[in-house]
C-alpha cells in the first residue's frame, strides 16, 4: 500500500486520515475535523488519532485545515492535546467577528504548534503548479491562489465570510497515475474563476472528496441555475465519496439532490458513495503498481462514535477495549502488502 485514506463519518462535517508510505514506515495527516454535535452518531475524531498513532509516541505528522469553518475544525483543541501535531498547513483565511470562535481555536493550537516545533511548522496553503514531495507520495495545493488570498483580505467582515468557500484549500494526493482530491467547500467560484483552467492537467483524480458535503454550490451559484459541469469533467473521478448525514439530518439538507444527481450522471450510481447513507467510512487504498480499492467501513463509528461513548467507558471497566484491532499497532506491519479491509489494520 501506497497510500491509505479514511474517509470517516463525522456527521456533518469533514474529516479524513491520510497514511502514506514513507520507506519502511508511514506519515500521517489528518485533513479537517469535526464533532458531531446533532446526535448523529459521528466519529470521536481525537480519540481514534490517539489510538492509531499510539505505537508513533502521538505523533501526527501534519494537520491540513481547508478552511475554518466550524465543521471542519470543530474539536481540534482536543486533538491537539490527545496527539503531538508536529506541522499544520492552514488556508490563511481570517474570519470576520462573527465567525471567529473556531478560527480562535485553530490560532491557540497554531501557537502551541509553533512554540514546540518551530515558526516553519505552520504554513499558509497557496496554489501551485508545483508538486509536494510526502513520503513516498506527492501532495500538490490547488487552491487558493494568492491573488484571491489577497484580494479576500481586503474584504470587509461581510465580504470575507461571503467568500470564505472562494478561498478554500484544495489538494489532490497520490502518485504517477493515480490520485485522490480533497476540496473542502470550495465553491462553484472558487472552480470556475481560479482552479480548473489553470489546474486542468493536475487535476484528473480516479476518487474526489465531493466539495461541500454535497451541495449544490459545486456546480452552481443558486438552485436554479444551469451546472457549471467544467470542473467535474476535468477531475473525471471514477468514485465520488460525501461526507454528510442522511439529508433529513443535516440542518443544510446536505446533499442536495440536484448534485447527487450530477454526480451520478458522470461517475455511476453505484459509485457515488455517502458516509451518511449507512453512517460508515471509507476506507481508499492506493498500492504500488498504481491500483487501488474502496472499503465500506462500520467499524470505526461502532468503536468511537459519538453516541457511544459513554458505553464505551463503561464497558472499560468490565473489558479491554478491543481498539487495537483498528489501530496500527507498528509502522510496517500497516504497510505489508496483505491488509485486511479495516481501516488501518493488518492480517
Amino acid at each position: 500500500v501506497l497510500i491509505r485514506v479514511g474517509m470517516l463519518y463525522v456527521g456533518q462535517g469533514d474529516s479524513s486520515v491520510v497514511l502514506v508510505k514513507d520507506g519502511d514506515g508511514y506519515k500521517t495527516v489528518l485533513i479537517d475535523i469535526n464533532r458531531d454535535t446533532e446526535g448523529n452518531n459521528g466519529i470521536n475524531v481525537p480519540k481514534l488519532m490517539k489510538d492509531l498513532l499510539a505505537d508513533q509516541n502521538g505523533r501526527l505528522d501534519l494537520f491540513v485545515n481547508t478552511h475554518p469553518h466550524k465543521d471542519h475544525l470543530d474539536d481540534i483543541t482536543e486533538l491537539s492535546k490527545q496527539v503531538d501535531i508536529h506541522e499544520i498547513w492552514e488556508s490563511g483565511h481570517v474570519p470576520g467577528k462573527d465567525d471567529k470562535a473556531s478560527y480562535d481555536e485553530l490560532e491557540a493550537v497554531i501557537k502551541k504548534v509553533k512554540k514546540k516545533h518551530g515558526n516553519d511548522a505552520v504554513t499558509e496553503m497557496l496554489g501551485s503548479r508545483t508538486a509536494i514531495a510526502f513520503g513516498d507520495a506527492e501532495i500538490y495545493i490547488l487552491s487558493p491562489a494568492e491573488h484571491v488570498k489577497d484580494d479576500i483580505a481586503d474584504e470587509d467582515d461581510a465580504g470575507r465570510r461571503r467568500r470564505i468557500h472562494e478561498h478554500c484549500a484544495v489538494l489532490r494526493i497520490g502518485k504517477n497515475s493515480t490520485w485522490v482530491l480533497f476540496t473542502g467547500d470550495a465553491d462553484r467560484t472558487a472552480w470556475e474563476e481560479h482552479i480548473t483552467e489553470y489546474h486542468k492537467t493536475r487535476l484528473p483524480s480516479q476518487i474526489l472528496n465531493a466539495s461541500h458535503h454535497g451541495s449544490r454550490t459545486f456546480f452552481k451559484h443558486e438552485e436554479e441555475d444551469e451546472p457549471y459541469m467544467t470542473a467535474l469533467e476535468t477531475i473525471d473521478p471514477e468514485y465520488v465519496i460525501v461526507s454528510a448525514p442522511k439529508q433529513s439530518e443535516s440542518r443544510h439538507d446536505h446533499p442536495h439532490d440536484d448534485a447527487m444527481e450530477l454526480y451520478e450522471e458522470h461517475a455511476g450510481k453505484d459509485n457515488v458513495l455517502h458516509t451518511g447513507a449507512n453512517r460508515e467510512s471509507y476506507i481508499c487504498d492506493i498500492f504500488t503498481d498504481g491500483t487501488y480499492k474502496i472499503s465500506h467501513d462500520t467499524s470505526l463509528v461502532d468503536e468511537y462514535g459519538s453516541d457511544n461513548d459513554k458505553e464505551k467507558e463503561e464497558k472499560k471497566s468490565e473489558t479491554k477495549s478491543n481498539a487495537s484491532s483498528i489501530s496500527v499497532r507498528a509502522a510496517a506491519p500497516m504497510m505489508a502488502t496483505k491488509l485486511d479491509d479495516k481501516p488501518m489494520g493488518n492480517q
